[in-house]
């Protein structure tokens, strides 16, 4: 038999099948009872997360009503700036506008004013001249005068002037001679002279300022009259008067003229003002198209701006919560994770663990490089794979104890029968356990499970002198060992383990069952054996010495 192993499926007794069931209750219970502290703690993080976030929203709200606050008032600040500044440069033209007006108004009134003395003047030409005049060109006269006096008191205009002194110059030339019929020559002259004196007063306002030689001029004819009056010197005093009157039409004509010029100058001034204001307030209506545009222009910049701003704070929350969603999921299963793998990789399920801590890898790396989608779908995808893990687990666990226990049970056993155990322990999938017979027989044996999860005991002995082999029929016996190891098993049902017919190359067809296990199982003793110990769930070392 040397190198040939013997196989042995194992029937659990239906004491140890309760007990594994009862197991596996509990098992599920724990699960269920972990699932259930994971999702309080998600939802513990979650409500957590719910008023940080709610929080931070009141400040956001809080710092935006304080900014439209500012925005507010800063606009009304711009816009009473802007209007006071209006309300200046209107109320500066209103009192340009006045200024200019009272200027005008105080030129046509001074107009007016003058034009009324000169038309009191010519007033009392015509009295003088009404004895001695035809009464016709009187009356004619004397109507111009009334339509002189209203234009002078209600509108008067530049052109009054020179009418008054027309009006005058026709009155003057009424008196024949120069001389009142209705008086003495005397006083005729006396009344010219006072009347010439009072058209000279009347003019000396403005003459020295508009016709400084005409004035002199005047002032000293004036007065030449005067000392021929006082003289007696009648036709010096003839002479002269024609002079004076001449040169004071003359002088009258230069002030009114002035005036007239001036009221004109003051009028185009008046309307070049008008006009030049005018432009001002296109230019400033202009101004305020463009201003008002340029705002708008501004405002619609500030409120894209503003639209963006939203967005990407609104994308950066969005990201941030998805993150800090993530962070805190991830916290509730990673250490639990990160043990299930090293379970794994303690009961041999490299595959399991790598599964497991790629998953927790994948978390890891997108929460690193803010993918907040990604990360989410990956701390799911690592919450739906750890309650099948750590199902897988509590079923390795329960196999590896299975596996103890039938170990501590076959040493028993293999000690009734006078074996002495001499080394093995867990490989992991297997416990190896290695006996001896006083004779030096040495007998491997291998406690392992099937795909299906049955108990497969493998035997590899060597040193023992009952092998028979028959080449001729390709069969081999071993009687002396089968029997020993079939009270090994009887040993073994008695501890509710119940090992079937043994079986092995060559055993002579006798009514022996199939190899069990499958080929997984069916290894010669001799093969590579991992060196570590298994390691089970609740953390024992699970040992075949530890579990006899």
């Amino acid at each position: 038999m040397s190198g040939s192993p013997m196989y042995s499926s194992v029937s659990v007794g239906a004491s140890r099948l309760a007990a594994e069931a009862a197991q596996r209750r509990r098992q599920a219970e724990r699960r269920r009872r972990l699932e259930q502290e994971r999702a309080r703690e998600r939802a513990r993080r979650a409500a957590a997360r719910a008023r940080s976030h709610a929080e931070a929203e009141r400040r956001a709200a809080a710092r935006a009503r304080a900014r439209a606050e500012a925005e507010r008032r800063e606009r009304e600040r711009v816009a009473q700036a802007l209007a006071e500044a209006e309300r200046r440069t209107d109320e500066r033209r209103r009192l340009q506008e006045a200024e200019r007006a009272g200027q005008v108004t105080a030129a046509l009134r001074e107009q007016g004013t003058a034009a009324a003395r000169g038309l009191d003047e010519v007033a009392a030409l015509l009295d003088a001249a009404r004895s001695a005049a035809d009464p016709r060109t009187v009356s004619e006269l004397t109507g111009r005068l009334a339509d002189l006096r209203s234009r002078a008191l209600h509108h008067p205009d530049a052109a009054l002037g020179a009418e008054v002194e027309e009006l005058r110059g026709r009155a003057v030339a009424l008196r024949p001679g120069g001389q009142d019929h209705g008086r003495p020559a005397e006083a005729g002259h006396e009344y010219q002279l006072g009347a010439l004196e009072r058209q000279f007063t009347m003019l000396a306002a403005n003459g020295a300022d508009v016709d400084a030689a005409g004035r002199r001029r005047c002032a000293e004819l004036l007065h030449d009259l005067r000392r021929a009056l006082m003289d007696g010197q009648t036709l010096r005093v003839e002479a002269l008067m024609g002079t004076a009157e001449h040169e004071l039409a003359r002088h009258a004509l230069a002030v009114q003229t002035a005036r007239t010029a001036a009221l004109a100058e003051a009028a185009s001034r008046q309307a070049d003002e008008r006009h030049r204001r005018a432009q001002e307030l296109a230019a400033e209506r202009r101004r305020e198209a463009q201003r008002r545009a340029a705002e708008l222009q501004r405002e619609a910049k500030e409120q894209t701006a503003r639209r963006i701003r939203l967005e990407a704070e609104r994308q950066a929350a969005r990201l941030a919560a998805e993150l800090a969603e993530a962070v805190d999921r991830l916290a509730v299963v990673e250490q639990t994770a990160r043990d299930a793998a090293r379970d794994a990789a303690d009961f041999g399920e490299t595959e399991l663990q790598g599964r497991l801590l790629a998953a927790v890898h994948r978390v890891a790396g997108a929460i690193d490089s803010s993918w907040g989608g990604a990360a989410l779908a990956a701390v799911a995808e690592l919450e739906r794979l750890l309650p099948e893990a750590e199902a897988q687990l509590d079923e390795l666990l329960l196999a590896f104890e299975r596996r103890a226990a039938l170990a501590g049970v076959l040493k028993e056993a293999m000690a009734g029968e006078g074996l002495a155990f001499s080394g093995g322990g867990d490989l992991g999938q297997e416990f190896v356990l290695i006996f001896e017979r006083p004779n030096g027989a040495r007998y491997e044996t291998s406690v392992s499970s099937a795909t299906d999860g049955t108990a497969v005991l493998s035997y590899t002995v060597e040193g023992e002198s009952d092998v028979v082999v028959v080449p001729e029929r390709g069969e081999v016996t071993c009687d002396r060992t089968e029997a020993l190891l079939d009270r090994v098993h009887e040993a073994m049902g008695e501890e509710g383990y119940h090992p079937g017919e043994l079986d092995w190359d060559g055993k002579p067809p006798r009514g022996g069952v199939a190899r069990p296990g499958g080929s997984a199982s069916a290894r010669p003793f001799g093969t590579d054996h991992s060196s570590h110990r298994g390691t089970s769930r609740n953390g024992a070392n699970g040992t075949a010495g530890g579990t006899a």
